[in-house]
């Protein structure tokens, strides 16, 4: 296996940058990643418990250089959900920070890689994995549970060079990890300024962080990508007079974001002369399956706009019939050459071949506009039967939005959860009512639980896992 889909055109530019401003360029990186790779047996599992760091990335690149196969992991993981991901695939390999939380009996140390060890582990005995399969993901970022996503590096390289294309990527870009690399988003951002020769600087610091804004102008980073979360943090920080003179981008992805906070980083990014491009993806889809131009946003900012390049997208009703007129909701359905492969919940699953074969249902709901833009309504398994009467949670949590408070729901059929931010405005009775009125249901199966904030994954997802353990 090879690492194709990373820039050879641009040898001596900078690819990786990390905080002091080493820098590693292309013909670096490839003799880096070369030799790192020699260590990785091809068709062995590796967990990478890593971060946004050189060491981490280094990782993962010669992992596909070598076809061993690595499963993306957060660095803080938990040392219980890391053992039970490792009771349950068996790696024969571990990358992991030096003095790190997880013990390492019966391991041996055959690199050291910056603060990080290469780990073997013993007596490790499992089936070979599918010639195809390149890389795993956690489902949604959620670390500790087993479900993983199987990528090919056709998949991988597929993602890469439709995100460069129609987000325009040059060799004259450069990004900031904005996101966890071991997050679909995140890693799509490294893969496609990779592909297109641009330039990536690492940093584990979050957008709240004052040395993050220092990096992105003393690097000169042209583009910026950001969850909703995210988007909820700029407007807190004043985006429009954040010091950032040389962002070109912002990019969007990850969820929704309420379509009157899309309407203002519109209008803020268009006075300030920059791109704002709502997408939408799957980790299902290596990343990204659609994108709206930001020509568009200010003019429908509940769209996801369109496929991305090489992909095709049609909606289905119940019955498997084709919807072609506008507002008329069905699933939406994917077909690309960056689909998995399909889901891996036991070790046996890494040997399984190709179960999607390119297509991919999201379970997601959708309709067009008028102009053939694409609308998501929900999810096809977020509702809930309140009294007869069908509940979408997705629009649960956009009537909470438009009446000025945040909240995440759950719950089960007859009895519908509210977990809402606190503040000043925020009442349960009053909510409780609202809802009830809004719903068309009785007030007594709303409960509303007040938080002093929602528990969110590493992604800026809110966990609704742990929601529903509350």
């Amino acid at each position: 296996m090879n690492l194709d889909f990373v820039s050879r055109r641009h040898p001596g530019r900078p690819a990786l940058i990390v905080e002091d401003g080493a820098t590693l360029g292309y013909a670096e990186l490839h003799e880096a990643v070369d030799s790192l790779a020699a260590y990785l047996p091809s068709r062995q599992l590796i967990f990478i418990v890593g971060d946004n760091d050189l060491p981490s990335i280094l990782c993962y690149l010669a992992s596909l250089a070598s076809g061993a196969v690595p499963l993306l992991l957060r660095a803080g993981i938990e040392e219980t959900q890391l053992n039970r991901l490792v009771r349950t695939y068996n790696p024969a390999l571990v990358f992991v920070a030096i003095g790190s939380n997880w013990s390492t009996p019966g391991c041996e140390l055959i690199r050291l890689e910056g603060d990080y060890g290469l780990y073997r582990r013993a007596g490790v005995a499992t089936a070979e994995p599918d010639a195809r399969l390149a890389l795993l993901l956690a489902t949604s970022g959620s670390t500790g549970s087993p479900k993983l996503v199987r990528l090919s590096v056709e998949n991988i390289a597929a993602n890469a060079a439709s995100i460069a294309q129609y987000l325009e990527l040059t060799a004259d870009e450069r990004s900031i990890t904005s996101l966890p690399f071991n997050y679909s988003y995140g890693l799509s951002v490294l893969n496609s300024h990779l592909h297109a020769g641009a330039s990536i600087v690492l940093t584990k610091r979050s957008l709240i962080d004052g040395r993050f804004w220092r990096l992105v102008n003393d690097h000169q980073v042209t583009s910026i990508a950001g969850v909703p979360y995210s988007y909820d943090m700029l407007l807190k920080l004043r985006l429009d007079r954040i010091n950032m003179p040389t962002i070109r981008t912002l990019t969007l992805a990850g969820g929704r974001l309420d379509p009157v906070r899309v309407l203002q980083i519109s209008d803020i990014c268009r006075n300030r002369g920059i791109r704002f491009i709502p997408m939408y993806g799957q980790t299902e889809a290596t990343a990204r399956i659609a994108w709206l131009p930001h020509d568009e946003v200010s003019r429908r900012p509940q769209s996801i706009g369109g496929a991305i390049p090489g992909g095709r997208i049609w909606l289905e009703d119940e019955a498997g019939q084709v919807i072609t007129a506008a507002d008329h909701v069905g699933e939406l359905i994917y077909a690309g050459p960056n689909v998995s492969m399909g889901y891996a919940e036991t070790a046996d699953d890494l040997a399984l071949g190709d179960i999607n074969q390119g297509i991919l249902r999201t379970g997601d709901l959708a309709a067009y506009d008028e102009e053939g833009f694409l609308l998501i309504c929900g999810r096809l398994k977020r509702f809930l039967k309140i009294f007869g009467i069908r509940i979408s949670l997705d629009a649960v949590e956009q009537l909470a939005a438009e009446k000025g408070f945040v909240c995440a729901a759950h719950g089960r059929d007859d009895h519908l959860i509210m977990h809402v931010v606190e503040s000043p405005q925020v009442r349960a009775d009053e909510i409780r009512t609202h809802m009830a009125t809004a719903l068309g249901i009785h007030p007594t199966s709303i409960a509303v639980n007040p938080l002093q904030a929602l528990p969110r994954l590493s992604t800026g997802k809110i966990d609704y896992q742990r929601l529903s353990q509350q």
